[in-house]
């Protein structure tokens, strides 16, 4: 059964209470196989939640999580023979070589240590150090590491580029791209919504437990919207979303005399940052 069903992950009309506190309420959500799916919101808004729910880690108050048809509480342990996952915080032995950690993981894997090698060569991550030795950077490629040693038809991560520099991010994406190209399906939370919206083939944002939206992005690049700022010459500020034909904007804008102009493409950051301001505005 396994690879015939299309949604791999399958979240219908999930909510979860903690007491009297309903941190995800009522959500619905499909990722396809061989996708890379954002989910970004702010903090507390139920991405975590999410996450553990589709690991089992806890479980729905309303609804149900399947994983590629299977039930997230009652076949919890064939969906996890499958799936590998990625904490935002993860902590180890602090006198544990790098080395020794990952030659332990490999025993849930049929993979030898020359893949670990080849990961951390990709990665620059010096395997010979102790994890307390380890800076905050180095940290995080020992946790990308060792969920990627699984070779995973899923892998869930949650804010895995936080404390990498920014060539290492590239890099991170680009060895994404590359397991996404084999049919793996990718399921990861980010603060950093450039590179959701530069990777990810969908993405869904999440706001005080509900999804608020969820975006193809490639029906978002077709139907890109525009921001659009200027000044002119004698102090007056303008700033608005434009979506209509650019040419017929800049001919409209060319009889202005203008002391400044600014015209780029509207991002998913833009698109997160409004979903926020407009519930702050309406609180």
């Amino acid at each position: 059964m396994w690879g015939k069903i299309m949604s791999v992950i399958e979240i219908n009309n999930f909510s979860k209470n903690y007491g009297k506190t309903l941190a995800v309420d009522d959500i619905s959500l499909s990722v396809e196989k061989g996708e890379i799916v954002g989910f970004v919101g702010k903090n507390g808004a139920g991405k975590s939640t999410t996450i553990r729910a589709i690991l089992n880690m806890i479980s729905p108050s309303k609804g149900y999580i399947k994983i590629n048809g299977l039930n997230s509480v009652n076949d919890s342990k064939q969906i996890k023979e499958r799936l590998s996952y990625m904490p935002s915080e993860a902590s180890f032995y602090e006198k544990l070589l790098v080395a020794d950690l990952f030659k332990f993981c490999l025993k849930f894997s049929d993979e030898g240590f020359e893949y670990a090698e080849e990961l951390a060569n990709y990665f620059e991550l010096d395997m010979n150090k102790k994890i307390s030795e380890l800076s905050l950077g180095n940290r995080k490629k020992v946790s990308i590491i060792q969920a990627l040693l699984k070779k995973a038809e899923i892998i869930i991560l949650d804010e895995p580029t936080s404390g990498l520099d920014p060539l290492m991010q590239n890099k991170f994406f680009d060895l994404l791209s590359k397991e996404k190209e084999k049919g793996v399906t990718i399921f990861l939370s980010s603060h950093n919504l450039s590179e959701v919206e530069k990777y990810c083939d969908k993405v869904a944002i999440i706001k005080d437990g509900k999804i608020v939206d969820f975006l193809d992005m490639k029906n978002v690049k077709i139907k890109r919207q525009h921001k659009v700022s200027y000044t002119t010459d004698d102090g007056k500020n303008e700033s608005f979303d434009f979506d209509g034909d650019i040419n017929e904007l800049v001919a409209k804008i060319s009889l202005l005399k203008l002391e400044s102009l600014e015209i780029k493409n509207k991002t998913i950051e833009d698109e997160f940052i409004s979903f926020y301001k407009d519930g702050e505005q309406d609180a």
